[in-house]
């Protein structure tokens, strides 16, 4: 029963050994590299830092793209709107003569050429009279004019004649015109709205531009601050792997100990037996003596 008990403490006191000499290591190493580890983290945090600001510079400059296309849009929209209505403005203006024409000026036409028709008579009764009074020697009337007044009426009515259809095919003009007009209206109306949607897709892209400027600022504040107090950090984490090293260790030390009493465990108990033997007969001796 003995062996195999100091076989057991020989083990563990040597795998103790081997551990509490890996602890001492460790804690040499841990504050050996500290400062190359945190000086590394230091460089990375750096290099993480220039890649920040060359993002954020990007950002900004996307952001300022956005915004130019932006302010282009919003001209090219207003332009758009403003052409639109001018053409409404012009289609208004073109229905206003189409119905002046096949309505107020036509029937005035015809009215006129009424009149004149009328008046080419009555003309004619004058000429006559005239030219009679003209026969007449004793009155001394001269009248031959290079026109009589009832021809120029005449003329005047031929010329009206044709020109109340006129004024229906102007109108008629005028209305297809007014469609064609109207319907580049209707197209340039969809441009517009085709570029105030465009205008609400560049304000959805900038919010998303502004969210990732401000991740990067955070990002660039934390890495500030990282790069503060990382060799702070470092010796705070060397410090907890040193009181976490250090209990192991003395958790190696109670190992060896233990191992130390499997191996005299015999003797421990020989030595116990014996001090309790003592113990009783000095006890019996001092009953005796009593």
């Amino acid at each position: 029963m003995n062996f195999p008990r100091k076989i057991f403490g020989i083990g563990l006191i040597f795998l103790a050994v081997i551990g509490l000499l890996i602890s001492v290591f460790a804690l040499v190493q841990v504050w050996r590299l500290r400062l190359p580890v945190a000086t590394r983290i230091y460089d990375g945090l750096l290099v993480a830092e220039k890649i920040v600001e060359t993002t954020s510079s990007g950002l900004d400059v996307i952001d300022d793209s956005l915004t130019n296309v932006k302010k282009s849009i919003t001209t090219l929209e207003e332009s758009t709107l403003t052409m639109a209505q001018s053409m409404q403005d012009t289609s208004q203006l073109i229905d206003s003569f189409s119905d002046l024409f096949k309505g107020d000026l036509k029937k005035t036409l015809e009215n006129t050429k009424i009149s004149v028709v009328a008046a080419q008579s009555s003309a004619l009764i004058i000429d006559n009279l005239l030219y009679g009074l003209s026969r007449i020697p004793i009155l001394g009337i001269e009248y031959a004019p290079p026109k009589p007044l009832n021809k120029a009426l005449k003329e005047i009515g031929e010329t009206l004649t044709d020109m109340p259809d006129s004024m229906d095919e102007i109108s008629g003009s005028l209305s297809e015109s007014n469609v064609t007009l109207l319907s580049l209206k209707t197209g340039i109306d969809e441009i517009a709205t085709s570029f105030a949607g465009f205008q609400a897709d560049l304000s959805a892209a900038q919010t998303v531009v502004n969210d990732y400027q401000s991740n990067m600022r955070e990002i660039k504040s934390s890495l500030d601050n990282a790069q503060e107090k990382i060799f702070n950090w470092s010796i705070w984490v060397a410090i907890n792997l040193t009181i976490t090293i250090i209990a192991i260790a003395v958790a190696q030390v109670a190992a060896i100990l233990q191992g130390y009493e499997m191996m005299h465990y015999q003797q421990s108990l020989e030595n116990l037996i014996e001090k309790k033997i003592r113990e009783l007969e000095a006890q019996k001796l001092q009953s005796e003596i009593v």
